[in-house]
């Protein structure tokens, strides 16, 4: 199966006001993304994935830079692209829904005419067009009164309003493909429903491959044919989504899952990984996960391991990778 996209040793540092050294925040990341296909992005806060995405689309902000590494889109290499031609890419072929609409929504241009905005620069629509279509997919969405929502401001909608809005900009022009950062953290479960049931069908009407990025396990079950593991900006784990759900192999996958609430008996605790993120600036000198993992040797705390199979392409960053079931329920790994 062909991928449309293609990241390579993504490597992607911030700078800091007065502090002269660089903090590596992606380090040496690989993802494929098959055309057709939904491939899910998960982690903790702070690991990598929205910084990830936001490289690929040329939207780091002022102190961010890509150190190295490669994304391959349709023959192209999107991070050595001219601005003017990544422009002609974004919102065309790829979209992304970004995490927080309200700082991603002009506040001074209505909801409407920003999605009318795509389908007249993009497709050539003319205003009248333009405005039909936006109203049709904002039915799509679940906004309500859409002909009425798209004469409003950002600040006139709610949060689930402003998000709904920011999904049906990304999806108006049927991209090849769709990039969404939590896209469905400020909704309720039965618009959550109706909005990935949505995107599975553009997946199928149109063959848009999708990158879920998540911290929500329960969209990655129901949406994703493959899953990437992050943390402290490295991917950890990568399989497809039936294998990571039955037989993760790193103990921080296996964490998170332990992790999941579960109807368990009254008065068992439930699991939590111990410990916090490092710091950027601070890296343990082996594998970066060594102080919170309860497996961990001495060997982990000065060796960096490498990415490897451990069968049918199921891949895992640990010298001592677990392949037995997981437990459930807060009965640990």
């Amino acid at each position: 199966m062909s991928n449309i996209l293609e990241i390579k040793n993504l490597s992607v540092s911030f700078a800091s006001d007065g502090i002269k050294e660089r903090a590596i925040a992606v380090n040496g990341v690989d993802i494929d993304i098959p055309q057709g296909r939904t491939v899910g992005l998960v982690g903790e806060s702070g690991c990598g994935k929205s910084v990830t995405s936001l490289a690929v689309m040329g939207l780091l902000a002022d102190n961010g830079r890509v150190e190295g590494g490669e994304a391959m889109f349709g023959g192209q290499d999107l991070l050595k692209l001219p601005d003017r031609e990544l422009r002609r890419i974004r919102g065309n072929r790829i979209s992304m829904i970004f995490q927080e609409p309200m700082t991603s929504l002009n506040p001074v241009i209505t909801a409407g005419k920003q999605v009318a905005e795509a389908l007249r620069l993009h497709a050539g629509l003319d205003a009248a067009a333009a405005k039909a279509r936006t109203i049709e997919i904002f039915e799509k969405v679940g906004i309500p009164e859409p002909e009425r929502r798209f004469g409003c401001y950002p600040h006139q909608l709610s949060g689930g309003l402003r998000q709904r809005v920011m999904i049906g900009m990304a999806m108006v022009m049927k991209p090849d493909l769709l990039i969404a950062d939590e896209p469905t953290t400020a909704l309720d479960v039965s618009i959550e429903a109706q909005i990935l049931r949505l995107m599975r069908d553009l997946q199928r009407e149109s063959g848009t491959s999708i990158l879920m990025i998540t911290h929500n396990l329960g969209v990655v079950a129901e949406l994703c044919d493959e899953v990437y593991v992050m943390y402290a900006g490295e991917v950890v784990e990568r399989a497809d989504v039936m294998t990571l759900f039955s037989q993760c192999a790193h103990p921080y996958t296996r964490g998170l899952m332990a992790s999941l609430p579960r109807m368990t008996p009254k008065g068992r605790r439930l699991y939590n990984i111990q410990g916090t993120v490092p710091n950027l600036r601070a890296m343990p000198a082996g594998c970066r996960f060594s102080p919170r993992c309860e497996f961990a040797r001495e060997r982990c705390k000065t060796e960096k391991p490498p990415l490897v199979d451990v069968g049918n392409g199921h891949l895992c960053r640990c010298f001592e990778p677990r392949t037995t079931p997981i437990a459930w329920g807060g009965d640990g790994l």
